[in-house]
This record gives structure tokens, sequence and C-alpha cells, in this order.
């Protein structure tokens, strides 16, 4: 567990660090692109610091290697993986999208114009979107991290902690500062807002039982399979899926079950969170069968 005691200090030092430097980068970048938010810029800065650590703590415990991150399997063999799930990830969040629209809880953006362009980047950006996320979200958390928990504890640990911190993280640099407010101590005012928001569990329970769910759920494919393409594949289909969702409709606060939409961001709630309960009891029933999630040998 040494590896994820220093991940909990890494993620302390880089909100720390980040709340320090987040005004004066906010001041460098916005010379070069004025119209780049404050609180994007500080989720930036804390990316940089944070990742600086955590090569340093994958170099420490020699966590740098292929298998290690999850990526043993030949690259051919990785990427249809990654192929095949995202399909899989894709088509499993149909019904429920299906079932938001259906109850009226997403409604067309007003003035957007749905035609072929739009059409095409929006399925190339969302799609491109997914990937990204889960590539960079799955290394981390199912590759490296899973990694060093489960060589201590073994990998019901690993599943069980590394969810817990996916979920605790998905809050993380998601305070706003006003820009017109900003001064010297707006980044100390951002990390405020931060821990004011995970200090107030009443107001983000459903997102925050969702993430945990996804983050078990997709550990135990880890743990599964062996390696990561087949979370990689599934995390990128969720995620383009919801992002084709969310970028072309808004939340329909008026509906009767507007309340399954969640309180957090207006998408990820007790619906999302009844949807991938579902999925696990599917995958679980799968893998019983011996139908997928063969843990294959060493490469």
């Amino acid at each position: 567990m040494r590896v994820f005691l220093w991940i909990l200090v890494i993620a302390i030092v880089t909100l720390v660090l980040t709340a320090a430097v987040a005004y004066p980068g906010y001041l460098i970048a916005h010379a070069i692109n004025d119209t780049w938010q404050f609180h994007r810029i500080a989720s930036r800065i804390a990316t940089l610091i944070a990742l600086i650590g955590v090569i340093l703590v994958a170099r420490r415990y020699q966590l740098g290697n292929r298998a290690a991150l999850g990526f043993a399997p030949p690259l051919t063999e990785y990427l249809g993986t990654v192929f095949k799930y995202f399909a899989a990830g894709f088509a499993m969040m149909l019904p429920m999208l299906a079932l938001m629209f259906a109850a009226h809880l997403r409604m067309p953006k007003v003035g957007l114009v749905y035609d072929g362009t739009f059409t095409v980047e929006l399925v190339l950006t969302s799609v491109l979107g997914g990937l990204i996320v889960a590539l960079i979200e799955e290394t981390f958390f199912r590759g490296l991290l899973h990694t060093a928990v489960e060589r201590d504890r073994g990998a019901t640990t690993a599943v069980l902690a590394v969810a817990l911190l996916f979920a605790i993280l998905h809050f993380i640099g998601k305070a706003r500062v006003p820009d017109l407010e900003l001064h010297w101590s707006s980044g100390w005012q951002w990390l405020t807002q931060t821990l004011r928001l995970i200090a107030r569990p009443t107001q983000i329970l459903d997102a925050f039982l969702v993430y945990l769910a996804i983050g078990i759920l997709l550990g135990m494919v880890r743990a599964w399979m062996g390696h990561t393409a087949g979370c990689i594949g599934l995390h990128a289909g969720w995620v383009a899926a919801m992002l084709m969702v969310r970028e072309s409709t808004d939340a329909n606060m008026d509906a009767p079950l507007a309340f399954l939409q969640g309180s957090f961001d207006r998408f990820v709630g007790w619906l999302v969170l009844g949807w991938t309960l579902l999925m696990g009891v599917a995958f679980v029933v799968l893998k019983r069968r011996g139908l997928a999630f063969a843990r294959p040998g060493p490469h």
C-alpha cells in the first residue's frame, strides 16, 4: 500500500501547490489566450504537478513497464480487445440514454442546428474525447495504481481502494471562481471551494456512488483480464456515448423524473447509478459462465 499512500500524498501536495500558483499561472496563460478560464487553467496546472509526482513514484517502485501499466498483451491483440470492448461499452449506454429521452430528461439545445456537419463533428469529438479520457484514467487507476495495490494486498483490496480514490478525485477541481473576481488569493479560494464540495456529501452523493460503482466495475474487469484493454474500451465507449448526448442536449429540470439526473452535473445521477449496477450484475453473470474476461497467461 506504499504506492497508494504516496498517491494520496501527491494529491494533497498537488492541491496546495496548485492553490499557490494558480493565479500567476492564470496571468501568464491569459496573456496568451484571454478566453481560457481560471478553473480550467488551475486544473491543467494540477494535472502537470500530479503527473510529475506519479512519474517519480512509478520509477521508484518499478511501475513504469508495460505489464505494470496494464499493456502486457501484444499490440494487435490489445487494440483488438479495446475496439471490441469500446463497441460493447457504447452499446451498453444506448438503452439508458433511450430511457432519458423517453422520460423527457434531455431536450434539444435551443438554437443548435442538427445537420450533417454537426453530427460528424459530434461523433468524432465524442469518440476522441472518450478515448483520451479512458487512456489517461485507466492507465493511472487500473494500470499503475491497481498493479501496485494488488502486489501488496490482493485484487479485492486493489479494486475497492482504487475505486474509492477514483470516485473522490472526480470532484477535485470542479470548483468555479468567477473570472471577474480573480485576485492573488483566488487559488486558495478555488481550493476552499473544492474541499467544501467534498465536505458536503449529500450534495454529491448520487454522483459519488456512480463513480464508485463504475470504478469497482472497471476494477473487476481489470482483475479478471489481467490488463487494461477491456477497461479502456468500456470506459471510452461509455464516455463517448454520454458526450454525444451531453453536447447535443440540455437537462430538462421540469420533467417529473428530473431528480434522476442528479444534482451535481445534471447527468450523472440515480438513473446512471441504477444502470451501472445492472451492468455489474451482467458482467458477473458473464464471468461465471466463462463467456468473457479470461485472465491470460504471462506475456
